[in-house]
C-alpha cells in the first residue's frame, strides 16, 4: 500500500515552484497546477541522463521535493505517542532517515512515470486559511481516474508545505504511521530507525 501509494503521488507532485514570502506566497491550488507540468517536463527531460545513472534521480528528488516538504512534521505524525516520548537524539536520526526513505522511494517510483495527466479540482478553503486540501485525479490510459488529496499547511514567511498525502482514502502518513508503530512495539524506536539506516543503505548500493 506505502509503494503504491507513494508512486502515484510522485507522478502527480513532485515539487512544488519556488515560494514567496508574506503576501506574495502563491495560493497552494495555484502553486501545485503551475508546477505540475514543469515537474512533469522535468523528468521528461532526464529521462536518458536517469537511464544511464538510475542514481541521477535521487540528485533531482532532493532538488525538486525536500525544500517544499515539512519532514519533522511528517515525522511526528508519524510516530505520534512515541514522539513524545523520544530522546531529542532519537527525533533527528528518525526524521533523517525517514526523510532518505522517502527520498529512495520516491526516485524509485519517478523511473514509473508513463506519461499520465493530472487534473486539479478548484481550491474549496477560504483565502484566509493556514491549512489546505489540494484535490487532483490522475488520469490513466488503461483505467479509471486515481484520486489524490494533498494536505498542506501554511509556514509563515516559507509558504505552504506539504505534510500528507491521502489516495483512495488511504493517507501516507496514517499507512506509515500502522507500519512503523508495530516494529516500534515489538522491539523499539531505536530497532526501527536501525531498519531505516538498513533499508536507506541498501537502497543506496541498487538504485
Amino acid at each position: 500500500m506505502i509503494r503504491r501509494i507513494v508512486v502515484m503521488f510522485v507522478m502527480a507532485w513532485v515539487a512544488v515552484a519556488t515560494n514567496s514570502a508574506g503576501a506574495n506566497v502563491v495560493p497552494p491550488d495555484v502553486l501545485a497546477r503551475q508546477t505540475t507540468e514543469q515537474t512533469l517536463q522535468a523528468i521528461r527531460a532526464h529521462r536518458a541522463e536517469i537511464k544511464r545513472d538510475p542514481s541521477v534521480i535521487y540528485d533531482l528528488v532532493k532538488k525538486l521535493v525536500l525544500p517544499h516538504f515539512d519532514f519533522e512534521l511528517m515525522s511526528r505524525l508519524v510516530l505520534a505517542q512515541h514522539w513524545r516520548t523520544a530522546q531529542p537524539d532519537q527525533r533527528q536520526r528518525f526524521v533523517d532517515e525517514f526523510r532518505q526513505l522517502l527520498v529512495r522511494t520516491y526516485g524509485r517510483s519517478l523511473a514509473e512515470y508513463s506519461g499520465q495527466t493530472v487534473e486539479f479540482e478548484p481550491l474549496r478553503s477560504e483565502p484566509s486559511s493556514k491549512r489546505a486540501t489540494v484535490r487532483s485525479n490522475i488520469k490513466q490510459a488503461d483505467g479509471p481516474p486515481i484520486p489524490l488529496d494533498y494536505k498542506l499547511y501554511k509556514k509563515g514567511g516559507d509558504g505552504w508545505k506539504v505534510f500528507d498525502v491521502i489516495t483512495n482514502h488511504a493517507s501516507l502518513v496514517q499507512t506509515y504511521r500502522s507500519s512503523f508503530s508495530a516494529e516500534i512495539r515489538h522491539n523499539g524506536l531505536d530497532a526501527l530507525i536501525e531498519q531505516l539506516v538498513q533499508r536507506n543503505t541498501e537502497s543506496t548500493r541498487s538504485p
